[in-house]
């Protein structure tokens, strides 16, 4: 398994980026430990091997040490990680695929008819998909889901801020996330993705 710990505090991925960019390995090292582990459980729920799973991960942080002067300061490190991560996991994907058991057990997993391997999406498009669908929650689910995804509060804040039970928001943030893959089925490989590595 990965190894990972607790990034340095006080430093955003901006800040990082812009020391990664300078080749700064401790900026690499931190990035590395905030995403790694999320990323690497992520990769092995689906592929079902510890390897492919580390060979995804380290894959990934390669690819963004290799091209670290070309990532984008104005925009998110998120969005350069997710599409870089999707992308090498689509490829492995396509790979097992090729199995028809493993195809049985990604629709078991997915419960859905068909398997997409779309590689075509990419963070920007899928925030916004998600953010419409968001938008047709009802007001106090969508409310609490926006305080805690976009918020960054914790459930027990939230539920100080609001005057409601711990219990209250954990069941309204669950259903939001249902109602998400629900909605977003045919992308909902990049759905689980995006809300493993950025809750």
């Amino acid at each position: 398994m990965v190894k990972t710990n607790d990034p340095m505090p006080g430093e955003d991925d901006k800040q990082l980026v812009s020391m990664l960019k300078k080749a700064e390995v401790k900026a690499f090292d931190i990035l590395f430990h905030k995403y790694s582990q999320k990323l690497y459980h992520f990769s092995f729920s689906l592929l079902k091997n510890e390897e492919d799973a580390k060979e995804i991960v380290q894959e990934t942080f390669l690819r963004i040490w290799s091209k670290r002067f070309e990532i984008d300061l104005g925009k998110s490190f998120k969005s350069y990680l997710f599409t870089i991560s999707y992308h090498l996991i689509i490829d492995r994907l396509r790979l097992r695929l090729k199995d028809q058991e493993y195809r049985n057990f990604l629709r078991d997993y997915f419960k859905i008819s068909d398997f997409g391997t779309s590689s075509k999406i990419d963070y920007e498009e899928l925030t916004q998909m998600i953010d419409q669908v968001i938008e047709e929650l009802p007001k106090k689910r969508k409310r609490i889901y926006k305080l805690s995804r976009k918020g960054g509060m914790s459930n027990n804040e939230i539920a100080e801020e609001l005057g409601i039970s711990v219990k209250t928001v954990e069941n309204q943030i669950t259903l939001s996330l249902r109602y998400l893959k629900l909605r977003l089925g045919q992308h909902l490989l990049a759905v689980i993705l995006f809300l493993s590595l950025f809750p």
